[in-house]
């Protein structure tokens, strides 16, 4: 069983986190790659007790990239959730100014499109992502972690044999949230509850595995391929394995102490 518990890429990063440790390979601007390891934030005992509890373990999932990047977010989204406040108001509530009233209706237009304006938003950041070096060192995260338990190598004409779709992506996760999201919304309609329910069942339904989800694994996979990564070169390798060996090594001390 792989030590890995996770990873992420950035525009000229990638990290991979363990148990203890969390590793990060930066390729500098001078060509030379810098290696930081910290050990993890959020204790593992923690981390374990909530990824036992079902709905609770998806929802913090979701959570953890909006802690991590909350700039972005903050900047997506939080507009997107004063809006739809706005809409889920009553008109009453609303004291004459039409600009209030345009944004209720921009409001209601996002809860009674929400999965639209989602997906226009992940077409958004797929381009971003995948004219820039993120697609790369996104693709070589993937690459580098199947090379390792696939073929428990990281030497990079191992690595750059290996698909840069990975099963255990969080774009899979999506993909099971817009699916709950809808069936959800046949049911019910408040706005907020339904996307956390969306959030909690849709990582159980990704949790499952079953050959019965394959085809939505596929979905999955074509919008890493298209979208969320793309085809690295050599020195986007390289910094992917920089931080895998790095982190494993981390860990193999650490358990000799």
């Amino acid at each position: 069983m792989s030590i890995i518990r996770g990873g992420s890429a950035g525009f000229n990063s990638v990290v991979f986190y363990s148990e203890n440790f969390r590793s990060k390979a930066i390729r500098n601007k001078n060509g030379t790659i810098s290696i930081d390891i910290s050990n993890r934030k959020v204790t593992p005992n923690f981390e374990d007790i909530i990824s036992a509890i079902p709905l609770i373990r998806g929802l913090y999932l979701f959570l953890k990239p909006v802690i991590a990047m909350w700039k972005i977010y903050l900047i997506v989204f939080i507009p997107l959730i004063i809006l739809s406040l706005l809409a889920s108001g009553s008109s009453e509530s609303i004291i004459g100014g039409s600009s209030l009233t345009l944004l209720s209706i921009i409001g209601e237009g996002i809860q009674n499109h929400f999965l639209l304006l989602v997906a226009i938003i992940l077409v958004v950041f797929g381009v971003v992502i995948k004219i820039s070096n993120l697609g790369k060192y996104h693709g070589a995260e993937h690459m580098t972690d199947t090379s390792y338990n696939t073929l428990s190598s990281l030497h990079i004409t191992d690595v750059e044999q290996q698909p840069r779709v990975h099963p255990n992506c969080g774009t899979n996760f999506v993909v099971f949230l817009f699916i709950t999201f809808y069936i959800l919304s046949l049911f019910m309609s408040n706005f907020f509850t339904l996307i956390m329910l969306s959030i909690c069942l849709g990582y159980e339904v990704f949790l499952i595995k079953s050959r019965i989800l394959t085809p939505f694994y596929w979905v999955g996979g074509f919008l890493q391929y298209t979208l969320f990564t793309s085809r690295p070169s050599t020195k986007h390798l390289e910094v992917a394995i920089a931080s895998y060996e790095a982190l494993l090594k981390a860990e193999e001390t650490y358990n000799k102490a």
